[in-house]
């Protein structure tokens, strides 16, 4: 079948199978997984190098459970390569969408699909606000990145708003706390989805005067680890229920919080989530690293790709009654707010993202730290070596983002390693930390 036919097959299925059983999950499941290893090995020549060198051929791949006969891939594989290479050559560059990620491991990435690939996998997560309570007339406030990389083709989003159905707000996410808390005012959403850093870190400013007409039904997280406390703090201050979603940009969304157990249902028709501990798959209860093939991807596939992030594994069916399996907690990507010497705090994305979205080619690694108040440092450990003016475009990227009087450094590091715990936390303040002593193991 062709590709638009795919994409159609599964526009029709993603509403109904919350309420199908098991075994047509999974029939689905493996359908969408040939399809994608054949269009990967006939159009993505990095695939198709991978496959041979394994001895695989796309009729090997059946079942999600042959998955194991392919190497595990990551973004750096992606990274060192011309696109050419990693892009299907049916999809044409300069009609793809793309998504500069930060890369929960440090490792940045620019991500490319079709504008209809992009919509399709959207849906997913629409699905997944409908299980929380979202209503065809709800008004979202959506605390976001608004950057070019994060732009979405707006024409679904455009109809919409006119016929008033799941209207979308973007608000950035890297104004000011008293702007954020503005708009949100302005708009008195139905619904407030963000990061939940952002979101926890303007609740205490929001209620200071009192409840001022931001009295969302229900609030909505992701982006990073929904800790306890902020969880906590999120719903006394709101006095209302928070959701959470797992996702990435390579896949959108990977799991969404289950209303009745508490576990995240996998999104097994949208990716397969495979959980390894030391490379076998993990028991229930177990943690384990996660390594997930799209499903929908044919532009840019990502076929047992590893993300960086480490969860739990749960049941294989929900015992909330749908057919996905779940994962019992997620120990993902964490990022702490950055202190300003004028006291005002700083999201760690609004240096970052430009970096990204410009200068990262020479990355391998990166860790933004908040050495003291007026210092902030950039580690780079690189895979190639940087010209000089290359580092100053990566400073006066910095340094127009910065307020006067804090400094901006960049050192170049053979090695960066991960925390104590494992964790390895791309940007971090040593200034004042909300992730210090978290039990990582317990989450």
């Amino acid at each position: 079948m062709t590709i638009v036919s795919e994409h159609l097959h599964t526009l029709s299925r993603i509403w109904k199978h919350p309420n199908r059983n098991r075994d047509e999950i999974i029939a689905f499941r493996n359908r969408k997984l040939r399809s994608i290893v054949t269009n990967a090995y006939n159009n993505v020549p990095y695939y198709k190098k991978l496959f041979e060198a394994a001895g695989v051929r796309p009729e090997h791949i059946r079942t999600a459970e042959d998955l194991s006969l392919i190497p595990i891939t990551s973004s750096q594989d992606y990274r060192v390569r011309p696109l050419r290479e990693t892009l299907s050559r049916k999809a044409r560059p300069d009609r793809t969408v793309k998504r500069a990620t930060s890369g929960s491991t440090g490792r940045p990435f620019i991500i490319r699909r079709s504008l209809g690939e992009d919509h399709l996998i959207n849906f997913f997560r629409i699905r997944a606000y409908q299980q929380f309570g979202i209503r065809f007339s709800d008004k979202m406030a959506r605390i976001r990145l608004v950057s070019p990389s994060h732009h979405r083709g707006n024409i679904l989003g455009n109809i919409r708003q006119r016929l008033k159905i799941y209207r979308d707000y973007p608000v950035g996410s890297l104004q000011s706390t008293s702007r954020i808390i503005h708009e949100l005012r302005v708009l008195k959403p139905d619904v407030i989805i963000g990061y939940p850093a952002v979101v926890s870190h303007i609740v205490p400013f929001i209620f200071e005067e009192g409840k001022t007409g931001i009295q969302p039904r229900f609030l909505i997280t992701g982006g990073e680890s929904l800790v306890p406390f902020r969880r906590q703090l999120i719903e006394k201050g709101f006095g209302k229920r928070v959701y959470d979603i797992y996702g990435s940009h390579e896949f959108n969304v990977l799991a969404w919080e289950c209303p009745v157990t508490g576990e995240y249902h996998i999104c097994d028709d949208n990716v397969i989530v495979e959980i390894l501990r030391n490379g076998q798959p993990a028991e229930m209860g177990e943690r384990g690293e996660v390594v997930a093939t799209g499903l929908h991807s044919y532009s840019m596939p990502f076929i047992r790709y590893r993300l960086g992030d480490v969860v739990t594994k749960g049941h294989e069916v929900c015992p909330c009654g749908h057919p996905f399996s779940t994962l019992k907690a997620i120990q993902g990507r964490m990022h702490d707010y950055f202190r300003m010497p004028d006291g005002s705090y700083m999201h760690p994305d609004e240096i970052v993202v430009p970096i990204m979205e410009n200068e990262s080619g020479w990355f391998d690694r990166y860790q933004l730290v908040h050495e003291s108040e007026n210092l902030i440092v950039l580690k780079v450990k690189p895979f190639s070596t940087p010209h000089g003016e290359q580092l100053q475009h990566v400073r006066n990227l910095a340094k127009e983002r910065l307020p006067a009087g804090v400094e901006f450094s960049i050192r170049l590091v053979r090695t960066l390693p991960s925390e104590g715990s494992g964790k390895f936390r791309f940007c971090k303040s040593k200034v004042s930390s909300d992730c210090e002593g978290i039990d990582w193991d317990n989450l």
